[in-house]
């Protein structure tokens, strides 16, 4: 009974430290801050996609008067990630209430402040280390300084 015992603790620790450490990829913590036109981005999200020949989730932390943060659980993959910007849209309402949308007349939505060369189309990329936060400042151009730099 004792040897048993023993044997299914053996078996269990690993699954048991695996599981306290998170998902048992190499993650790594980072923070910095986002501005737009050189002012805090209000709400926003920062999304981190892992370059080849790294491979993982997606991580994304939210963006609050231009500060955000992840810690090692939640982070990004230890390498080189690519880096999406998105700003949140202060609608009135949220943007899947199709009640509210369609009380809006057909309006269409605002454009998105955040130009594609810092969202969907991004060429940013950090290096995410390992063991140590990685500090990773974003500063957009206003749309006025930008509409001529992507025409």
């Amino acid at each position: 009974m004792f040897r048993s015992a023993l044997c299914l603790i053996a078996l269990l620790t690993p699954v048991a430290a695996a599981g306290c450490g998170g998902d048992g990829l190499n993650r790594g913590a980072v923070a910095g801050r986002v501005t737009l036109g050189g002012a805090p981005l209000a709400k926003g999200r920062i999304l981190f996609v892992p370059v080849s020949p790294n491979s993982g989730p997606a991580a994304s932390a939210i963006v609050v008067d231009g500060q955000y943060t992840l810690d090692r659980a939640a982070g990004p993959i230890v390498g080189q990630n690519r880096v999406e910007v998105e700003a949140e849209l202060d609608l009135g309402f949220a943007l899947d209430d199709e009640a509210a949308f369609a009380a809006r007349g057909g309006k269409p939505l605002p454009p998105n402040p955040i130009p594609p060369a810092f969202n969907k189309q991004s060429t940013l990329a950090v290096e995410i280390q390992a063991g140590e936060t990685t500090n990773f400042d974003v500063a957009i151009p206003a749309a006025g300084q930008t509409a001529s730099a992507y025409r």
